[in-house]
C-alpha cells in the first residue's frame, strides 16, 4: 500500500488524512506530490475546477473588501438584495461579494447545456407548472405577478406596463416550491410573426410557426433554475409545433442564451432603458 506524509515529512494514516491538503506519495522509489480530497483521494477535474474559481473570486474580492468606497457599494447593495429575498440573506459583505463575482464569472462561462428533454429531473421539493392563462387559479396568477415585479421593478428599476394583454394567450411555464415562484417565463405567439406567405402563383408557401418566450426570471440564483427552466420551456415550445423560439434577451444575459443554441438577429437596441437583442433557435423534433 503507498505511504502518504505530509510536506514536513510526518505520516498521513486513516482520519487524519482529512487535515492532509497537498502530501506526497512514494510509489516505485519516486515521490509525487498533489492536491489530495481528504474522503476520496486525488482531487478530481469538478474540484480542480471548484479550487481554481475560488481562486478567482478572492483574487477580485479581496481588493474590493479594503477599498472603503466598494465595500460601502458592496454593503449597500447586500440590503438591498436581503430587503427583496429575505429567504436567501447574506449575513456578512464579503459573502454577498463573494456570490456577486461568482455569478459575473460564471455567466461568462456558464456551464454546458444539458441536452433539451421535458422529461429533465426537478430538484427536490420543486414542481413543474405548465398552465394556460385560464387555468391559473387566482393563487398562481398572484404568485407569477409578484415575482414578476419583484424583479424587473424592485430588482432592477424597469418601468414599464406588465400587464399587457399577452399573458390572457400564452402559455405560463413555472417552477415552484410550496406554491411560491422560483423560476417563471411564459410562451406565445405574435400575429406578426406568422403573417402567411404566398408564391407567385397563390400556393401557400410552408414556414416554420414562431413561438416567444418572456418575463423569463429566476427569484433564487446559482442554483441551476433558469436552466431547468429553459429546457422545459423549449420542449413545451416543441410539443406546441414551433419551429423556431424567439426572445428579447438583455444582453448581459445572451451567453446563457447562447449556450441553448440561440442566435443573435441583428443589431442590440434599448427597451425599457436596458441593452436588448433579438435571439432566435430552430426547433428540430
Amino acid at each position: 500500500m503507498a505511504k502518504v506524509s505530509r510536506i514536513d515529512g510526518s505520516k498521513v494514516r486513516g482520519k487524519d488524512n482529512k487535515k492532509s491538503n497537498l502530501v506526497h506519495r512514494t510509489r516505485n522509489g519516486a515521490e509525487h506530490q498533489y492536491e489530495m480530497n481528504a474522503y476520496k483521494g486525488p482531487a478530481s477535474k469538478a474540484q480542480k475546477a471548484h479550487r481554481a474559481l475560488h481562486g478567482k473570486i478572492n483574487a477580485i474580492l479581496n481588493p474590493m473588501m479594503v477599498d472603503p468606497v466598494q465595500y460601502k457599494l458592496l454593503e449597500q447593495e447586500m440590503e438591498n438584495f436581503n430587503r427583496l429575498h429575505p429567504q436567501n440573506k447574506f449575513l456578512t459583505v464579503r459573502q454577498y461579494g463573494y456570490y456577486k463575482i461568482q455569478q459575473q464569472l460564471l455567466l461568462q462561462n456558464p456551464p454546458k447545456p444539458v441536452k433539451t428533454t421535458d422529461k429533465t429531473p426537478l430538484p427536490r421539493g420543486i414542481t413543474l407548472q405548465i398552465k394556460p392563462f385560464a387555468e391559473l387559479s387566482a393563487a398562481e396568477l398572484y404568485e407569477i405577478l409578484k415575482s414578476r415585479f419583484s424583479v424587473f421593478v424592485l430588482e432592477q428599476g424597469i418601468q414599464y406596463l406588465d400587464e399587457d394583454g399577452i399573458d390572457l394567450a400564452a402559455t405560463h411555464i413555472a417552477l415552484r416550491r410550496k406554491g411560491q415562484v422560483i423560476a417563471y417565463a411564459r410562451l406565445y405567439e405574435l400575429p406578426e410573426d406568422n403573417i402567411p406567405a404566398f408564391d407567385e402563383k397563390g400556393l401557400l408557401i410552408p414556414q416554420p410557426r414562431i413561438l416567444r418566450a418572456g418575463r423569463m426570471l429566476t427569484t433564487e440564483r446559482g442554483k441551476g433554475y433558469a436552466r431547468i427552466l429553459m429546457l422545459h420551456l423549449i420542449a413545451e415550445a416543441k410539443h406546441q409545433g414551433a419551429g423556431i423560439l424567439r426572445v428579447h434577451a438583455q444582453q448581459q444575459a445572451a451567453p446563457f442564451y447562447r449556450h441553448f443554441r440561440f442566435r443573435a438577429l441583428g443589431e442590440p437596441f434599448i427597451e425599457a432603458d436596458i441593452p436588448h437583442i433579438l435571439m432566435d433557435r430552430k426547433l428540430t423534433k
